[in-house]
């Protein structure tokens, strides 16, 4: 009589065979769960909280922007001269304030701060949720439902200012500014976030460029304007000493004709011993002693009061002998010959900003 043997042993030609019979089950009840996961997927997506740090250009690109930077300080500086001798020490703080809205230094600090201002207006934010479907415009009746959902959207986005140890109060430290935004798919908000950092750079070169022509071209303008001033006085200058001139010969003459009259050829003691400085008002057309003597005028005698006539009527170079007009030649010259804003102009075109 056999025995039966029992093993636990599997037969893997029967399960190969069972398999085979009811492989068309298999694959349909797969593809079934398969289907019914990426389903659910779809309907209850979980948000990912995304944490990004917004970093400040290097040190070697800020380094970029120095020699701009150098010149502007000396133009301001500069400027800063002309304006004391002008106004003296007074109103310091109103020509600070006037220095904010000229030329501006470019530094890492300045141009994060563009970079913030740009995200906080949210702005490009939408932009970039609709351009890269952050939000499904088929879950939306309408356009206008879609957008104000857009709205929200990019007013959900979060910007963290750095804290250092002593700040924070969580004891939670953060070196730069960061943005946490809630996102469903982090492939389309990577590109988002690429394209939210090309706009916003786009538009700070923008605006950089348009601030800075327009600013030198108001400052050339001004230049315009001051050697324009300054033609006018040097013109000014000139009439008043004709004018002057004017006064003083009529005044020697009539000295001359009195010292005629009194047969006064010369008198050494008064020339010697009487100095006067002479004044003209050109307005009134009166003669003016800033110095006032015991002895007249004509009392030098008509020798060499008519010699004073006969010398002043011979200039010729009458700019020589005109007050304050070396000054102004001086200050037109120095204007005409100033490259300080040509300069500027050249070192910013060579910046990032530009090339």
């Amino acid at each position: 009589m056999k025995k039966k043997i029992k093993s636990d042993e599997i037969d893997l030609v029967e399960v190969i065979f069972i398999i085979w019979n009811y492989k068309f089950k298999i694959v349909a009840i797969s593809f079934i769960f398969v289907v019914l996961t990426a389903t659910l997927n779809s309907i209850f997506k979980h948000s990912i909280n995304a944490k990004t740090e917004i970093k400040p250009i290097t040190v070697f690109e800020n380094n970029l922007y120095f020699f701009s930077n150098s010149l502007i300080e000396v133009y301001k500086n500069s400027f800063n001269e002309v304006y004391k001798k002008r106004k003296g020490n007074e109103g310091n703080e109103g020509n600070e304030n006037f220095q904010k809205k000229l030329l501006i230094n470019i530094n890492r600090d300045y141009l994060l701060d563009l970079f913030i201002e740009g995200l906080q207006t949210r702005e490009i934010i939408a932009e970039a949720t609709k351009k890269y479907q952050i939000i499904d415009r088929n879950k939306f009746a309408n356009e206008e439902k879609y957008l104000n959902a857009v709205e929200k959207k990019a007013l959900n986005l979060i910007l963290l200012k750095p804290v250092n140890v002593d700040e924070s109060k969580s004891g939670e430290t953060r070196l730069y500014w960061s943005i946490n935004y809630n996102i469903y798919d982090p492939e389309k908000w990577e590109k988002a976030l690429n394209y939210i950092e090309i706009k916003i750079n786009d538009n700070i070169k923008e605006f950089l460029i348009n601030n800075f022509n327009t600013t030198i071209d108001n400052l050339k303008i001004l230049n315009q304007y001051k050697l324009e001033d300054l033609e006018l006085k040097i013109n000014n200058e000139k009439i008043a000493y004709k004018e002057e001139i004017n006064n003083q010969l009529f005044f020697l003459k009539e000295q001359a004709s009195i010292a005629r009259t009194m047969n006064i050829a010369s008198n050494r003691d008064i020339i010697n011993s009487t100095l006067e400085v002479l004044e003209y008002n050109s307005l009134a057309n009166v003669f003016s002693s800033s110095k006032q003597t015991s002895n007249p005028y004509y009392l030098k005698g008509y020798d060499i009061i008519e010699k004073e006539i006969e010398l002043i009527e011979a200039r010729v170079n009458n700019d020589a002998f005109t007050k304050n007009l070396l000054n102004l030649k001086k200050q037109k010259r120095t204007l005409l010959n100033d490259k300080s804003l040509e300069r500027i102009e050249k070192a910013f075109n060579n910046t990032p900003i530009v090339i």
